[in-house]
């Protein structure tokens, strides 16, 4: 199994638990956001979208250690505007709500036996689409081999 694989399977084991709390589509992310009519995926939302988009090779003396880049893609849609997507209401968590929860899970945890813990880099926003009431912001983290 591909390194990416195996840390996209255990960030979604993660996060298993947020679907509890709302969240409707937890899965790798396959292009679903690609699509000509964004809205046409709002069904799916509030959604983690899980992908890993490098794996990059350190040399160190005579043994090869690999750091891996991951990201959190983030949506919600809000029938009451773009802020509700993004600060949640009662009918969805909101992403910073789910941003936060997902730090609580992943930031500094071992989530990957023979990688280091996971270290948040940044979050940040993607796509802010206040006419169609969607909100899509990112989170990306990084690991690396302990041996």
């Amino acid at each position: 199994m591909h390194e990416f694989e195996q840390l996209e399977d255990a960030v979604i084991l993660a996060l298993e638990p947020l679907q509890a709390g709302g969240l409707k589509t937890l899965e790798t992310y396959s292009g679903q956001l690609d699509v000509e009519d964004i809205e046409a995926v709002t069904f799916q939302f509030p959604c983690i979208y899980v992908v890993v988009p490098d794996l990059s090779l350190i040399d160190v003396n005579r043994y090869d250690k690999y750091q891996m880049e991951l990201m959190l893609i983030v949506g919600d849609r809000n029938v009451r505007g773009s802020a509700a997507a993004a600060r949640g209401d009662v009918s969805s968590p909101g992403i910073y709500a789910l941003l936060e929860a997902a730090r609580a899970r992943l930031h500094r945890q071992q989530i990957l036996n023979g990688w280091a813990r996971l270290t948040l880099k940044s979050e940040g926003s993607l796509v802010y689409a206040p006419e169609a009431s969607i909100c899509l912001y990112t989170a990306a983290y990084e690991t690396r081999t302990v041996k």
